[in-house]
């Protein structure tokens, strides 16, 4: 159960309770935090609120919220109202406590203050690396926020410690408002992922983004938890401010070496939008593993598993955009569970009159021109059940990473060009920075007749932005490491909504 607090001052001291976003500004309203925090503890148990004054600084700095990251977490509604999820972690050395969250909106002169009575989630995860016992985990709903790009603030504030500094982000667009978001694949942590999250960073003050999709492949723990955790720790500057919404790629299956669970970090560090239900996976067999790559079923390339539900896929609403991100290593063959959720939420789901753009989001591609990844089962699979309900649908665009460079497709249907230009484009943006390089090579020496544009000799990202119902521009911005001009920029028209305006006509 989550209480809610609200507290306004008069109007002599409206402009003292305007939420500033830098803290030597807060610091002028020593009092009303004082007031906040005590009126926060009485909530809470009395063993909360008479703590020792004696703890150790380490113990103390161990508490603080981390790995503190923000998604949508659902549609918004037709009141132009949205909740969104405040992801983080608390060291689980520490009391099992109960955070408060300050929020409001930046504009106004109201503090929500969000008392987390729900239990965190904890797990333990056996790899090659032994037992990993995870910290207190918390994904915590901020209901009914205003939607349109409304700014809010927010600080985390738990007892026995000094407080996370305040942190804001912006609302997702309203139905019909003009979208802008980015989006990358197979991310990691090594100086091109740094760059290329820094680059992501800057552009929100100077492009209005709403989120950041990445199409799997996120920290390349692979089976080091660890690594999962310094994954948070470099992404957090942004992860904390920009709405993030993720596929899952190879490099989360990290199956548990003792139950042989499939995606246990995976589903329990993240909240996606509009979560069907509890995840539910099937232990893979015994002698599965000895058949996958490097008899590992840590990051195997070529899977097939079973994992439903939870984050597996999901589908929301974006502004302009009806995003659906599905799952490449779950079963995903004619009358799966997968499948049928697909088209389901194609059938009944969505409208075009209200998102005129359809895109769909997974790790493995469906068309590639690089080397690396041809041919897998994974992919095979999901192409012959799911190719048929893009075309049918009219799914715009198709976004996946897997292959460690940058691909744009013309319009593709079954192995062809649509001359129609109604099939979906089909983009790669696997090129976030992750240490295993770029691929090998191109299949061909030159580029096959459905490629529009290629490149794997720079690390970048793409971004989106949809200002109507009819045309959209897609930007691809490498990192400038290498030095080459391996960007693309092009404008794109939907022909779903002009070939129903023409015929109108």
């Amino acid at each position: 159960m989550i209480l809610h607090r609200h507290v306004v001052d008069d109007d002599s001291k409206a402009e003292t309770m305007k939420r500033p976003l830098l803290p030597t500004k807060r610091q002028s309203r020593h009092s009303l935090w004082r007031f906040i925090t005590i009126s926060c503890m009485v909530i809470l148990s009395a063993s909360l609120i008479l703590y020792s004054l004696s703890e150790n600084n380490s113990i103390t700095a161990q508490c603080i919220p981390k790995y503190i990251h923000i998604a949508q977490r659902n549609n918004v509604n037709q009141l132009g109202r949205v909740s969104m999820t405040l992801s983080f972690a608390i060291d689980r050395h520490c009391d099992v406590m109960t955070p408060c969250i300050h929020y409001g909106r930046r504009e106004d002169t109201e503090e929500t203050v969000l008392v987390v009575q729900q239990l965190p989630l904890q797990f333990n995860y056996t790899s090659t690396n032994g037992t990993f016992y995870s910290d207190w985990w918390y994904h915590v709903e901020l209901p009914t926020l205003m939607a349109g790009d409304e700014e809010y603030w927010y600080q985390i504030v738990t007892q026995k410690t000094t407080q996370h500094p305040p942190a804001t982000f912006h609302t997702p667009p309203l139905p019909g408002q003009s979208t802008a978001f980015a989006v990358v694949g197979d991310w990691g942590q090594t100086e091109h992922s740094l760059r290329t999250m820094q680059k992501i960073l800057r552009a929100i003050h100077t492009t209005p983004l709403s989120q950041l999709i990445v199409a799997g492949d996120m920290s390349y723990a692979d089976s080091d938890p660890q690594r999962w955790l310094s994954w948070f720790e470099l992404m957090e500057p942004l992860l904390g401010t920009l709405p993030t919404h993720v596929a899952v790629g190879n490099h989360e299956i990290e199956c548990d070496t003792v139950t042989r669970e499939v995606f246990v970090p995976y589903e329990h560090y993240f909240s996606n939008p509009n979560r069907v239900g509890e995840a539910y996976r099937h232990p893979l067999t015994p002698k599965y593993p000895d058949s996958l790559w490097q008899k590992s079923c840590s990051t195997p390339s070529e899977f097939l598993g079973y994992y439903v539900y939870g984050n597996s896929f999901y589908a929301y609403r974006h502004g302009l955009v009806h995003i659906i991100v599905l799952n490449s290593y779950t079963y995903s063959g004619v009358g799966s569970e997968q499948y049928l959720w697909l088209q389901e939420e194609l059938q009944t789901r969505f409208d075009r009159t209200v998102t005129p753009w359809l895109m769909v989001v997974f790790h493995c591609p469906f068309y590639t021109t690089f080397d690396s990844h041809v041919d897998e089962v994974q992919s095979r699979t999901m192409k012959h059940a799911m190719e048929p309900l893009f075309v049918k649908y009219g799914v715009n665009f198709v976004l996946s990473g897997h292959d460690h460079a940058y691909l744009r497709s013309k319009s593709m249907k079954y192995g062809h060009v649509d001359s129609t230009q109604h099939a979906p484009i089909y983009f790669i943006v696997g090129a976030g920075g992750n240490r295993e390089g770029h691929p090998h090579g191109y299949i061909q020496d030159y580029p096959e007749v459905w490629v529009a544009k290629r490149t794997m000799v720079d690390w970048g990202y793409g971004q989106w932005w949809f200002p109507n119902a009819t045309h959209a521009h897609f930007t691809w911005i490498p990192d400038g490491f290498e030095g080459d001009d391996t960007g693309d920029d092009v404008w794109l028209v939907n022909p779903h909504v002009v070939s129903q305006q023409v015929s109108l006509s």
